[in-house]
């Protein structure tokens, strides 16, 4: 699976045991971060090219349509059927703890249909997709 680095930031949360917190404010409005676990774990991204080099584009888009175009929903469903918990926002925010501010390198697992399909045909076997 490809795997993509990028130079974030991240940030303190206030009342939590130093979890951070990253918002990739370098993301582009056609970019997402998913998390898993509230940890971001896969990029997603809706480029031109989606369609035709990551098979997955396809019915993400399908599904965007059929759903109001609610990106968030249709993630968390998504890793529901693999009894994963996903969502484009992490849970962890609330107050930043002052100068907690901190440059990281961050890999993301380009989500894409070959990361769909592991995810597939592990033992959490998928209901959703097994159609599309």
């Amino acid at each position: 699976m490809e795997k993509i680095s990028f130079e974030t930031e991240s940030y303190l949360i206030d009342s939590t045991s130093q979890e951070r917190y990253f918002p990739f404010l370098e993301f582009e409005f056609n970019e997402s971060a998913i998390y898993e676990n509230d940890i971001p774990k896969y990029f997603l991204s809706f480029s031109e090219d989606l369609k035709s080099v990551h098979e997955v584009g396809n019915w993400i888009m399908d599904d965007l349509e059929k759903n109001g175009h609610n990106l968030r929903q249709l993630i968390i469903e998504l890793g529901s059927s693999f009894n994963l918990k996903w969502d484009i926002f992490s849970s962890n925010v609330g107050k930043f703890v002052e100068d907690s501010w901190k440059s990281e390198t961050i890999e993301l697992i380009r989500f894409s249909d070959n990361l769909i399909e592991k995810t597939k045909t592990t033992p959490r076997q998928s209901t959703v997709l097994k159609n599309k």
